[in-house]
């Protein structure tokens, strides 16, 4: 698991406004003074205005300090997550121009219990719009680690209703026991099955020398539209490689061919990121990257931490995969150097046997800076079915001595920028930052973006951004003919 976004209400010792150094701010003072040269019109877009922080919410109150998108489909539908006024967070599914509310903190669960403090996004949704997520439930603690009494939802298209994939201490494990919670990232294919991070009882998750160890494990399971769950790999599985075993994995993505890829770790291998809390907090570890293949059920290792990385360095540690209909895989990928970590993002791309890196820190980017790192927050890069990319983040920049930002596109080898700071959008106001008020937990070590960075098949993009005049809105960006 990397850095995630979570309810402000989560966890209040742990609070941190996620910005590129102050940016939110002195988003009042910097209105209106952004010098001409850095104001850019949008040459590649129209942008639509979805919602607007303090716009009213469905079932009461107003959206408050984020939008978190998830999910935009070929129909233009959209998933998301936002912070609301009563408390705590809500899952939203934004359809022709109307916002529906799956659920939020404070609500009955379906499978019995009460929503927490917040969502473990990000959310999901397929062509079809059913959509897949996982929230807290009452009582919320840490410890247990983050994601113990959490559950699984299913939203169907068909029965507009939301029912549950997983109750904690309900569901049964494949193989015995029930589920104690599950983690981040679920993801739902066309065919409507659901892979998604379950929390287990084990005694082959992930031992750290010094700490006692929890009794507990991350695996990768599969349900299908009739709720039949299906192992993908938990610990204790076999690894590739002689004699190897898995102890960890999550942030699945499943295809429409039913392949999985996953973020997984080695029994036995380095695992501790610096700066992260204890297993007793935040299952965690450096992640290697791997998919499952359906027809063959063999693990394949994608990336190994250590393996040499394309342009220089060796990758530290793998997070934030998405993976579409062709089996492309994109990353971001840290190559910080040992025994430091999460301070040096790029975003690089896996296609067949090849991987590319789409964007490193230092590299020139359209519109003007340098790369300082791409958003270390899951939900911040993206891939389509034909193959382009997109992702957030810092630049080299800056304008009133805040770090710029930005949205960009890789297709086809070509880099071109959606919006960055400074950026004119018509009838809705001038990009501050890529950013916006919210919870990362754990609190990260460098100035990261958080708008979201979600692509579909029509080139459509959906993301968050902070005006100069303070406003956060989530927005739609369209590819002009």
């Amino acid at each position: 698991m990397e850095h995630t976004k979570l309810s402000a209400a989560i966890n209040k010792t742990e609070r941190r406004a996620t910005v590129v150094g102050s940016a939110l701010l002195l988003t009042a003072g910097l209105s209106g003074v952004l010098p001409h040269d850095v104001e850019a019109k949008p040459a590649g877009y129209t942008f639509t205005l979805v919602a607007t922080l303090s716009d009213p919410a469905p079932q009461g109150g107003t959206f408050v300090n984020d939008f978190e998108p998830g999910g935009l489909n070929s129909l233009g539908d959209m998933a998301f997550g936002a912070d609301v006024s009563a408390g705590g967070e809500g899952a939203f599914l934004g359809r022709k121009g109307q916002i529906t509310e799956l659920g939020r903190s404070d609500d009955p669960a379906p499978g019995g219990g009460t929503f927490d403090a917040g969502f473990l996004g990000p959310v999901a949704l397929n062509d079809q719009g059913d959509m897949a997520f996982d929230f807290l439930l009452s009582p919320f603690t840490i410890p247990p680690p983050l994601g113990v009494n959490a559950g699984a939802y299913r939203y169907s298209h068909t029965t507009h209703s939301v029912t549950a994939v997983v109750t904690p201490f309900v569901t049964p494990v494949p193989g015995g026991g029930t589920f104690q919670g599950v983690s981040f990232q679920p993801t739902i294919n066309n065919r409507g099955d659901i892979a998604f991070a379950g929390i287990v009882e084990t005694d082959q998750g992930i031992h750290v020398p010094g700490e006692d160890y929890i009794g507990l494990g991350v695996g990768i399971f599969r349900t299908d539209p009739k709720g039949q769950i299906a192992q993908v790999v938990v610990p204790g599985d076999p690894a590739p490689g002689i004699g190897k075993k898995f102890d960890w994995a999550v942030e699945p993505w499943i295809n429409d061919g039913d392949d999985v890829s996953f973020v997984g770790h080695i029994a036995g291998e380095e695992a501790v990121i610096p700066g992260f809390p204890p297993q007793a907090e935040s299952i965690s570890a450096l992640g290697n990257l791997y998919v499952k293949q359906s027809g063959t059920g063999k693990i394949y290792t994608i990336v190994h931490a250590g393996d040499s990385a394309p342009g220089g360095g060796n990758f530290r540690s793998v997070f934030n995969d998405v993976m579409n209909n062709r089996g492309d895989i994109v990353f971001d990928g840290d190559l910080t150097q040992p025994p430091d970590a999460n301070q040096s993002i790029g975003v690089f791309l896996a296609s067949g046997d090849k991987i590319t890196a789409i964007a490193r820190p230092g590299d020139a980017m359209p519109g003007g800076g340098k790369l300082v790192n791409a958003s270390i927050v899951n939900g911040n890069v993206h891939v389509n079915n034909p193959t382009d990319v997109v992702f957030s983040g810092v630049l080299d920049t800056d304008t009133g001595g805040v770090p710029d930002t930005g949205l960009f596109q890789s297709s086809h080898g070509q880099l071109s920028v959606i919006a960055r700071t400074g950026t004119k959008i018509p009838d809705v106001g001038t990009v501050f930052a890529l950013a916006s008020l919210e919870t990362v937990f754990p609190p990260p070590p460098i100035d990261t973006t958080n708008s979201g960075a979600i692509n579909n098949d029509r080139g459509q993009v959906l993301f968050c951004t902070t005006l100069t005049d303070g406003r956060v809105v989530l927005l739609l960006a369209m590819p002009k003919p």
